[in-house]
């Protein structure tokens, strides 16, 4: 049973840390707020307008999320496109970690209560486990710059340099850095805000056994 728990504990921290970043990136009202703020549709000079970039937008998350083709339009280079098959392969290796994770948890805590578990310390455990984990991000993202930590990423994810796109292309005109690194802190809180919950609902002096 111990096992159980351990395993438990390591899906909902899979979920806890995948989900909120799998829901969010697909919440257009977050998306049209990050890329005006960082200059693509707003401030004093937009690189595009409102219309265009919801469309491009949607039609790549459409691509990453449901491998629905972009448009023939040329907007993105041939380099581009070999890029977004890279990072389409990740989104769709998350979605599918961020579910099945969901779904081991749920039905991990109902063997455990099954078997008069209390499943608090499962929540416990995640909870603070995320908590721990979030907090080493930030530090690092603090310590060595957001900068160095995007380059490692990408470093460690693909297995090519197709990501160093030149400044002019379309990718980089609609997604510049300072958007990522925006996304990164909003998804962050997301997981912070959920292992704070779990950690509260484990404090809770109602026990969850059955």
């Amino acid at each position: 049973m111990p096992a159980l728990i351990v395993l438990a504990t390591a899906t909902a921290v899979v979920a806890v840390l995948l989900t909120p970043f799998s829901l969010l990136v697909n919440f257009m009202p977050l998306q049209r707020l990050l890329l005006s703020m960082v200059g693509t549709t707003g401030g004093t000079a937009p690189r595009f307008d409102v219309a265009e970039t919801v469309r491009r937008v949607a039609d790549l998350l459409e691509y990453l999320a449901l491998r629905r083709p972009l448009p023939n339009d040329a907007f993105y280079s041939p380099l581009e496109l070999a890029h977004m098959g890279d990072v389409q392969a990740i989104f769709q290796g998350v979605y599918l970690a961020a579910l099945v994770s969901c779904l081991l948890t749920v039905v991990l805590v109902v063997l455990l209560r099954r078997n008069g578990r209390d499943v608090r310390r499962v929540a416990r455990a995640a909870g603070i486990t995320v908590l721990a984990l979030v907090a080493a991000l930030s530090t690092a993202s603090v310590t060595i710059g957001f900068d160095a930590l995007f380059i490692t990423f990408h470093e460690l994810a693909f297995a090519n340099n197709f990501w160093l796109l030149p400044e002019d292309s379309g990718l980089i005109r609609l997604f510049p850095e300072n958007y990522f690194m925006g996304y990164f802190f909003v998804a962050l809180s997301a997981s912070l805000i959920a292992a704070l919950f779990l950690t509260i609902l484990s404090r809770r002096r109602r026990t969850l056994r059955l």
